[in-house]
């Protein structure tokens, strides 16, 4: 795991990413905020589903569903929406069969248009609304105030749309990922799906992250103040940005084989957060509320380094063919979704352009010309192909790895003295969280400063919203990948470092893993827990045991070891009221023992 993915795997593991950053139709790059997810949802819990359960139109069950946008520039902010290309783009996804289409707001330059062109022209599709909301839960008093009354005048705009075309709008959805990632509270969500839904006769949901409606990393799963008002479940999965919480690179499996197994394993990934949703729901008494995968895909082209074996014009049709696999099982009567909305119809450059260093394009069925990529190729003449030939021998996966495997007794990874019979890390390369970084790292040298020897790593935090955190790698850009094989510290094994700060918030300690991402432990800062970590500005040596980790709920797979020490203060998890702290932390003699 690189350094790149090692830090995209913590960022989606804490649910802390940049709102949007890997969802279709919001904007890419927003700073990041964390809550827990499904957290509160206090108040009075309303009756389940006032006035009666909505049932689910047929058409979910009979239809091929996918998210649409129609922006074709590099600036959506400037771009004018033509009725010719939403024409245009309708017609495609009528000859290809898609004719069930989620949008993501009730806008006059997207919504009413495409409405308007479906009815005038009596296309055969229909529409699940969306309404977007603006962020309430975090700015200024006059910033929140701004935003309830733009959601306000974006709820009316969807009910009326509702209202106006009841023959095509036959599902409405409030939000997209606004609870998931702390865009509003659930109760705040809770009000506005009970106004939509005192006002349209369409069946209401709200689309959300999957973790944020089942207990997951994401939080303790939605509140029945909120599943009370749905008339259907629509949950995001998207494996590709998830890679941290499955085992993707299927190194068991010979090469020969390795991408249809990681294209499988993708699959029941999301066929697992499925069944996380379901069993929330049959907890709270919702055993027959519909679910439907609102938003899943797979890139078609690597746009960073971090996709390099894993997007794929060849590997975007293998995973879509496998959830249509499942589709067809589900409609066939095994439980599963009642319809999968593909996330996308069409690749949308301007995401590229507003976060270039995720570039959140290339997951469309057609590119930006329009043109049919693989996935989709079969339902089209060859003179509307994407270019390229492309060919399922052709798809992506993770090269043969070998992890470092440790017999000494003591792996040391940030010394300068060394111990008779260890084995000795690669020259550690030290980062912070997220792009840009929120701390920073250096190496200071001088010997009445250091723990011991000469050097000591000097970190800055710079924090997020969320928090912030560091992590050590392979400083090889070469080798950054290598894993190190450290399973002979699972039973008595310890994480050992010295630390100096006077940082006033609770700190969390931990490493990283090609297939956990990062696991923690928040210590004390009194050694109250006897790890031996105190704030009082003076050098303190800490062990932590690595049972502690599995004490503490954490899974991971110590033969894949990516990231030997990881720091970090995640407020949610640490429960840190002392935010946005920039006081140093000092370390100094990192390394593993037995």
């Amino acid at each position: 795991m690189t350094t790149t993915q090692f830090i995209r795997a913590v960022r989606h593991f804490l649910r802390h990413i940049s709102p949007g950053v890997w969802l279709g139709g919001l904007l890419i790059g927003v700073a990041g905020l964390l809550t827990a997810c499904g957290g509160g949802g206090g108040g009075t819990v309303p009756a389940p589903q006032p006035g009666g359960l909505r049932a689910l139109p047929a058409e979910y069950s009979e239809r091929k569903a996918v998210n649409y946008s129609p922006y074709r520039t590099e600036n959506r902010d400037t771009e004018v929406v033509t009725r010719e290309n939403v024409q245009q783009d309708l017609g495609l996804l009528a000859q290809s069969g898609f004719t069930l289409l989620r949008t993501f707001d009730s806008s006059d330059q997207v919504s009413r248009l495409m409405l308007e062109i479906i009815r005038d022209n009596q296309i055969n599709i229909k529409v699940q609304l969306g309404i977007y909301l603006a962020y309430t839960a975090y700015g200024t008093e006059e910033e929140v105030a701004n935003a309830r009354r733009e959601n306000n005048a974006e709820i009316a705009r969807g009910i009326a749309l509702a209202k106006s075309f009841p023959g095509i709008v036959i599902a409405v959805s409030v939000g997209n990922e606004s609870v998931g990632f702390g865009r509003t509270t659930p109760d705040v969500m809770a009000g506005y799906l009970a106004q939509v839904r005192g006002n349209v006769t369409q069946p209401v949901t709200m689309n959300d992250v999957w973790d944020a409606f089942a207990p997951g990393p994401g939080g303790a799963g939605m509140p029945p103040n909120v599943t009370n008002l749905l008339d259907f479940v629509s949950m995001h999965s998207y494996p590709i940005l998830t890679t941290s919480q499955w085992d993707w690179e299927q190194q068991a499996v010979p090469e020969s084989g390795r991408a249809a197994a990681m294209m499988d394993a993708a699959v029941q990934r999301v066929i697992d957060s499925y069944a996380a949703v379901r069993k929330h729901l049959v907890g709270q008494g919702h055993a027959t509320l519909p679910i439907v995968v609102g938003e899943t895909g797979w890139k078609a082209v690597a746009t960073s380094t971090a996709l390099t074996y894993l997007a794929h014009p060849a590997n975007q049709k293998m995973y879509y063919d496998r959830l249509v696999a499942w589709s067809e099982r589900s409609r066939a009567g095994v439980d599963g979704a009642v319809a999968i909305f593909y996330f996308e119809a069409f690749d949308e450059p301007w995401k590229a352009v507003v976060n270039p260093d995720f570039d959140d394009d290339k997951w469309g069925l057609f590119n930006v010309q329009r043109q049919a990529r693989f996935v989709i190729q079969n339902l089209f003449p060859a003179s509307q192909w994407a270019p390229g030939n492309v060919t399922l021998a052709d798809a992506v996966f993770a090269p043969t790895v070998i992890s470092v495997e440790i017999t000494a007794d003591r792996y040391s990874v940030y010394v300068d003295l060394p111990t008779d019979g260890e084995a000795i890390a690669p020259v550690q390369r030290w980062d912070g969280f997220d792009n840009p970084p929120n701390a920073f790292a250096g190496e200071g040298s001088d010997e009445a400063l250091a723990f011991e020897g000469v050097h000591f790593m000097e970190i800055g935090p710079v924090p997020a919203v969320y928090g912030w955190g560091a992590l050590t790698s392979n400083a090889n850009p070469v080798e950054d990948g290598q894993r190190v094989d450290l399973n002979q510290f699972a039973t008595t094994g310890r994480l050992n470092f010295s630390i100096k700060t006077t940082y006033p918030g609770k700190l969390m300690f931990g490493f990283g893993t090609s297939t956990a991402g990062a696991v923690f432990v928040v210590a004390s800062n009194t050694n109250a827990d006897g790890y031996g970590y105190v704030n009082d500005g003076q050098w303190h040596e800490v062990s932590i045991p690595i049972s502690a980790f599995t004490a503490a709920g954490e899974k991971f797979d110590l033969t894949k070891v990516t990231n030997t020490l990881v720091i970090a203060d995640i407020y949610d998890r640490t429960a840190n009221t002392v935010r946005g702290n920039e006081t140093k932390v000092f370390i100094d003699a990192v390394f593993w023992s037995k």
